[in-house]
This record gives structure tokens, sequence and C-alpha cells, in this order.
């Protein structure tokens, strides 16, 4: 299965430029915080959530298409962090994925 690429972005409004403090070279090092508007961030993130075995590459991208739309669209602000945001995410996917309009 192919990971996720700044290229399957479906918004364009992201961010290729990390904030100061942030190095998108230092992943690992910069595991808690999370800007969902930063690209190489979001793909990132995305890349981490893991969809149920068996499903296949053409169900796997479109559940990576609407996870980045749950980050973009739908992610109270309040939730905040890595952990935080693939909680959120795998707590709400499959109610939220039956209001995805694409």
């Amino acid at each position: 299965m192919a990971d996720f690429k700044k290229s399957d972005l479906y918004y364009t409004d992201y961010s290729d430029t990390a904030v100061e403090g942030d190095d998108p070279k230092k992943l690992r090092l910069d595991r808690t915080r999370v800007s969902r508007h930063e690209s190489y961030e979001v793909v990132t993130l995305i890349n981490s959530i893991v969809f149920e075995q068996g499903a296949s590459e053409e169900g796997i991208q479109r559940g990576r298409r609407i996870v980045e739309w749950m980050i973009h669209e739908l992610l109270p602000s309040n939730i905040q962090g890595r952990d935080k945001i693939q909680a959120w995410i795998y707590e709400n996917y499959n109610e939220m994925r039956k209001n995805f309009p694409r």
C-alpha cells in the first residue's frame, strides 16, 4: 500500500512552510504538536491512521480523503496534539464518514 502524499491532498490552502520552531525534518521529535494548516503534518497524520485489515487500496484511499476532510472541516480547535487528534478520528470516523460530501 502506497503512502498518502502531499499531491493526494484535496484541500489546497495548506502551508508548505513550517512555522517558527517547527521542523518538517524532525517529525519524531515533534510528535505531540500537529498543525492542521501545514501540508507535511497533515500528510504524516493521515498516514498514521490504520484502516481495517483487508481493506482494498481504493477503500484506504477513500478513507484517507475522509480523514483529511475530518481534520480540515470538523476537527474542534480545542483538540490538539497527535494522540488526541488520532483518538478523535478513531472515535468519530464511522459516524462522520456517512456525511462525507464526495
